[in-house]
């Protein structure tokens, strides 16, 4: 999460959306967002995890800010997921003879992705550094900056090809 210890912040994605309504496996969602996160070295961090009982079903608000950090550079990636999912009820299908618990509800997946830097120090204890460093970033030097945005920015698109791709699938599946 960002504290005062990143003195930079840049948003490379915001306000990527899923949504979904249909029959869909809870439990396999957050496997998959686990095993993703996982799989791509992100250490996981639940800011928000809600949930309300209302007449017509459950209805969940997650905030997740999944961050990997680089041992010796002063960047730091974190990939932000609003998962809202409303009037969720548990529903029983038979498939093969094996019944199988799964839900039935609307789901809203928000995807965004930064790149906190921790410049402190080294480039702003003087106006004109700043400016000096803001044009060799921007025009002279491509330094590593834009690879870590185009790291973060991969990461959060394939993680939203993959949920639209499972939660897709379960409307052929169920």
């Amino acid at each position: 999460m960002y504290d005062k210890s990143w003195d930079e912040q840049q948003h490379v994605i915001a306000g990527q959306q899923i949504n979904y309504s249909g029959i869909f496996n809870y439990a396999e969602l957050f496997k998959l967002i686990d095993r993703f996160f996982k799989k791509n070295s992100f250490e996981k961090l639940v800011l928000e995890d809600k949930e309300d009982i209302t007449k017509k079903g459950k209805s969940i608000h997650i905030r997740l800010r999944p961050f990997k950090e680089f041992k010796g550079k002063s960047a730091r990636l974190e990939v932000q997921l609003w998962i809202t999912i409303d009037n969720m009820v548990d529903i029983v299908k038979k498939i093969d003879n094996k019944k199988i618990k799964l839900s039935k509800g609307n789901v809203n997946i928000v995807i965004d992705a930064f790149v906190l830097y921790n410049q402190r120090g080294k480039w702003e204890c003087r106006a004109e550094y700043v400016f000096i460093r803001t044009i060799f970033d921007k025009f002279l030097m491509k330094s590593a900056t834009k690879d870590y945005e185009g790291m973060v920015k991969e990461t959060a698109l394939e993680l939203k090809n993959e949920l639209n791709s499972f939660l897709n699938l379960n409307k052929f599946i169920y």
